[in-house]
């Protein structure tokens, strides 16, 4: 887990690794002042190179400018490597904002359930 305070609010983010799928738990608001966590998580997961590196935003409240420049720093180096980036599970807002600013256009998002059944099953086939 890489806790970070930032904005008077925790971030967290976890990380799980399912054979090669790695999923970014992320809680909170992920803002420009904890960005450092996020990138750490990220370099440490790029290290292992996963198939798919899928970023699980259901307990994600809110986003700034900054990290949306991160995310796309982060689907440019998916691309290079031939890693799969995803998102899944936006809460509403974060959701909104994706769909104003046309994020869905290059990121992958998804709902969960879709995510289990394209990604999961596929990848880990004993995972339920």
């Amino acid at each position: 887990m890489f806790p970070f305070a930032g904005r008077n609010a925790m971030m967290q983010i976890r990380v799980e690794h399912r054979n090669n799928i790695a999923i970014m738990h992320i809680e909170g608001k992920l803002f420009l002042e904890n960005l450092t966590s996020l990138l750490n998580a990220w370099e440490a997961i790029i290290a292992g190179n996963p198939e798919v590196v899928a970023m699980n935003c259901s307990k994600l409240v809110s986003i700034d400018s900054s990290s949306i420049g991160t995310l796309v720093k982060f689907f440019n180096e998916a691309m290079s490597k031939n890693i799969e980036l995803i998102f899944y599970d936006l809460n509403p807002s974060v959701k909104k904002l994706f769909h104003t600013i046309h994020l869905e256009k290059f990121f992958s998002v998804m709902n969960g359930k879709k995510f289990e059944t394209d990604y999961l099953k596929k990848y880990c086939p004993t995972a339920s």
